[in-house]
């Protein structure tokens, strides 16, 4: 059972909205998959699906929107269904309404005892006062886009790869509870794409590197203590950056990305941060998305105060920009009133 099940209880969601037609068995019911009609299109067949298990859903109803699997699964399903903004609401309304009561017994997994194993590149060479040349070409790159020296490098425990899947790319790993869970290697010689992220799957299926999904990645999180104000930002580049030339009150920690995924904002809500700003890089698009992911920490409420950020002089923290709060609302009670409660 996955763990977004453990919390919240999809059954109990379904009999309110929709009439499952396989609740006498078969056609997956007893896999976790529930077949109904589907509200997203209107189909009277029984083609929409959802797993209740693993938080997928989709509907096999051509043309509709969710055919055949919808990307973002059964919480993205839910914000459709329900009107909500972001699927943080939908997740704050699911978590708040129909709370697994009863934790379900957790199944024999025979990864939960490896599952934040992480295996770094082979041939990973991480000294840098040695003067080689591939040294000497990813500290230039460094330099030029974080302003990172080799005392930084030595900090953050990065390294470099001459040959293989991560050739010529500065290896960044992502330390969570004090160990390294995955890493990231970023390309200095124009490679696409720029970042490529470890493969995670189960020890034992191969071939894995780690066993924590991106999904599941932030990065500096060990830096947060309880009651302190934290910065979103995009990429691990930022956060170094960032705490390398900033004196500030901010603790930078990076989404790995765009995605602020319910796995993330559980992790964000345990740290126990009093205040969180979001700060991603510049631009239209950007800015949407920071105004949707201050909707879902205020809906997990994560934070007593969520406040929007922006950069100044670049285009975000790694490049050199300074960080300007634009808004100390709180986007909390907005959204507790647009789910309601």
């Amino acid at each position: 059972m996955s763990d977004l099940a453990q919390l919240v209880d999809l059954d109990a969601y379904l009999a309110r909205r929709v009439t499952v037609h396989n609740a006498g068995g078969g056609r997956g019911y007893d896999a976790g998959v529930r077949a109904f009609d589907c509200p997203l299109c209107g189909d009277a067949r029984g083609r929409g699906w959802l797993h209740v298990v693993g938080f997928a859903a989709g509907c096999w109803n051509a043309g509709c929107a969710a055919e055949p699997r919808l990307l973002g699964g059964a919480v993205e399903w839910v914000r459709r269904v329900e009107g909500l903004r972001s699927r943080g609401e939908a997740w704050a309304l699911l978590h708040r309404e129909y709370p697994r009561l009863v934790a379900a017994p957790r199944p024999p997994d025979r990864s939960a005892p490896t599952q934040d194993f992480c295996r770094l590149p082979d041939g990973l060479e991480a000294a840098w006062r040695t003067g080689g040349v591939l040294e000497r070409e990813a500290l230039a790159f460094m330099a030029r886009q974080w302003g990172l020296g080799p005392e930084d490098a030595e900090r953050w425990g990065l390294g470099r790869a001459r040959a293989g899947r991560y050739a010529y790319r500065v290896v960044i790993p992502v330390v969570m509870g004090g160990r390294a869970v995955s890493f990231q290697a970023r390309s200095f010689r124009g490679a696409e794409p720029k970042y490529l992220t470890a493969r995670s799957a189960p020890l034992g299926d191969l071939p894995p590197e780690c066993g924590r999904p991106a999904s599941a990645l932030l990065f500096n999180v060990d830096a947060v203590r309880p009651g302190a104000d934290v910065v979103l930002v995009e990429g691990a580049g930022d956060v170094m950056g960032f705490a390398r030339r900033a004196r500030s009150r901010w603790v930078p920690v990076a989404l790995l990305g765009q995605a602020l995924t319910p796995q993330k904002l559980a992790l964000l809500a345990a740290l126990r941060p009093r205040a969180v700003a979001v700060a991603l890089d510049a631009g239209e698009a950007e800015a949407r998305r920071a105004q949707d992911h201050a909707a879902d920490l205020s809906a997990w409420d994560v934070a007593p105060t969520v406040v929007m950020a922006q950069w100044r002089g670049a285009k975000d923290a790694g490049g050199g920009a300074d960080l300007e709060v634009v808004g100390g609302v709180s986007f909390a009670r907005v959204v507790r009133e647009r789910v309601g409660g």
